[in-house]
């Protein structure tokens, strides 16, 4: 890649703007208008760094992931976000990469590049197995259950790396937790999201009106879904310059 730095394109997709907000502000991206897809784009030395908001889910997420890398040419796609921790260890705030993505309903599996998951370990990564399932593991029962197989699940992961693999484009997962294995989450948030993965905030009203005292636990989880957010924003920030150095060798 060293004759080619100025090349050098890193695609980055988050599921929902706030999980990429802290290292948009850091960073100082722009915003870019492509297609409808709701996306933010700085340069970091030699690389051309561009970050797509996808929706939740592995159906948007790959749908997203499938038509921008068709229209353009990308040399490394990064699956990130925020993920759910499936094993005490595994707290909010941590960052972790994939050494594996397992798809929850099939149990297919996906080996994101060798190489940039060592990267990010180098960077303080944890290492671990990340499911990616269609739906939101609401239960300490149900986080138990996948955690059996996994330290963390999220639910985009699987699709980018999979739209990736088709094109022979290097990728990784690299996400922070922002709920721990021991709780309930306060709500359904598996209702709260439209077709396209966005979150309807009148879905999200009519859940608390119904059940005010998941006041406390959201306000709790919104609180640490934000202190994710910012170490993951961090830890991106030294992982794109390490690329940067990578990418040059």
């Amino acid at each position: 890649m060293g004759g080619s730095l100025k090349n050098v394109r890193v695609l980055v997709t988050f599921a929902l703007g706030g999980e990429l907000g802290p290292w948009r502000r850091q960073a100082r991206f722009c915003a870019e208008s492509r297609g409808g897809i709701e996306a933010y784009r700085k340069r970091q030395g030699s690389l051309d760094v561009v970050a797509f908001i996808t929706g939740a889910g592995m159906a948007n997420a790959g749908q997203v992931a499938a038509r921008v890398l068709a229209e353009e040419r990308w040399d490394l796609v990064i699956s990130s976000g925020l993920a759910g921790g499936l094993r005490p260890e595994f707290g909010p705030g941590t960052v972790v990469v994939a050494r594996k993505v397992v798809r929850w309903e099939d149990g297919c599996e996906l080996v994101p590049s060798e190489k940039w998951t060592e990267l990010a370990v180098a960077q303080g990564a944890r290492e671990v197995t990340m499911v990616s399932s269609n739906r939101v593991a609401q239960t300490v029962r149900e986080k138990q259950l996948l955690g059996e197989t996994a330290e963390t699940v999220e639910m985009e992961s699987f699709a980018v790396l999979e739209a990736a693999a088709a094109r022979g484009i290097p990728a990784a997962a690299i996400r922070a937790v922002s709920d721990a294995v021991e709780g309930d989450l306060p709500l359904d948030f598996g209702r709260v999201f439209d077709a396209r993965g966005r979150v309807r905030g009148r879905a999200l009203a009519g859940q608390l009106v119904r059940k005010p005292a998941a006041i406390g636990g959201l306000v709790r989880l919104a609180g640490a879904s934000r202190r994710a957010a910012k170490n993951l924003g961090e830890f991106l920030e030294r992982y794109v310059g390490a690329a940067e150095a990578r990418f040059s060798q």
